[in-house]
């Protein structure tokens, strides 16, 4: 279904949907702390905004911007409180796209087979923009039709799929800047990069400090304004994402914990809970990583 709400209400943490596209119109500002889905989200800019963050990177966001987020990538979306802010969101889960791939076209490359110093970003051209958006309009025609429109719908939505991944892996790697020369975002992304390839080490405010070269007051301060959020809040997203990776991938509670830097098992569980809703034990059940199939359906 594609139809027009407010973002608070339909961008969330997990989905047991196989697919599905949202219009999402914000007019009094936005806000959502760093986040982590069980599906991949393909994000489509139709007003612009500030930045949006996936992993350790930022991002500027224009209009006609194509973002896309794998499946536990943290992410986080900073929009200009005094526009309206309006996008469209793809989501979809891994497992039902593997059957349309091929050795010839492989639907998910931007997900599990990226190239060195991939960008989340794409920047559209007009005639790519336009051709996206007459493809949802043919989607949301299919809401009208009575039999065969869930079939119908599942087809329209490989096409668009099939359009996106065709865009990402052609566009020139003019078109995947990250973020500009702006000294202070880059103290902000190198700060993101520090904690999310040191999980496991003493994430002490006082050693990310250290490492980055300011005060302690001056780094968070400088974070919370570019993020919207405070330093610890992005370590327990960070953390949380890894370990439903681990989780998703076979491995058990105690390996998730410690993997992701938690080190204390009732912690972990408990903070787990409070972000994710379940404990890790039911995530780890109900959540089988496609990527293990991945390769059996290209070959």
């Amino acid at each position: 279904m594609s139809s027009l709400y407010s973002g608070r209400s339909v961008e969330r943490e997990e989905s047991k949907a196989e697919f599905n596209i949202s219009h999402l119109l914000d007019k009094n500002g936005f806000n959502m702390e760093f986040h982590s889905h069980n599906f991949v989200e393909i994000y489509l800019s139709i007003s612009g905004g500030k930045h949006f963050i996936i992993n350790d990177k930022i991002y500027a966001i224009h209009p006609r911007d194509l973002f896309v987020s794998n499946v536990n990538e943290i992410h986080r979306v900073i929009a200009n409180d005094q526009d309206i802010y309006e996008r469209y969101i793809f989501e979809y889960k891994p497992i039902f796209v593997l059957p349309y791939c091929t050795a010839e076209t492989d639907l998910l490359h931007y997900v599990y087979n990226r190239v060195k110093n991939f960008s989340h970003q794409i920047s559209l051209t007009e005639n790519q923009f336009q051709k996206i958006l007459s493809l949802i309009e043919k989607y949301e025609s299919l809401e009208k039709q009575n039999y065969g429109s869930d079939i119908l719908k599942k087809i329209c939505y490989i096409e668009i799929l099939t359009f996106i991944s065709e865009v990402y892996l052609t566009a020139p790697v003019t078109l995947r800047a990250q973020h500009g020369g702006n000294h202070a975002i880059g103290i902000v992304a190198e700060t993101l990069e520090y904690i999310s390839s040191n999980l496991t080490a003493d994430l002490s405010l006082d050693n990310i400090a250290k490492h980055i070269g300011l005060s302690k007051y001056h780094l968070c301060k400088l974070f919370k304004d570019k993020t919207g959020t405070t330093i610890n809040k992005y370590i327990v997203s960070c953390r949380v994402a890894k370990a439903k990776s681990l989780l998703s991938s076979g491995g058990s509670v105690t390996n998730a914990c410690q993997e992701s830097g938690f080190h204390d098992i009732s912690h972990f569980v408990r903070t787990f809970h409070n972000v994710v809703g379940v404990s890790p034990g039911k995530y780890a059940q109900d959540n089988q990583n496609a990527k293990i199939y991945y390769e059996e359906y290209i070959k």
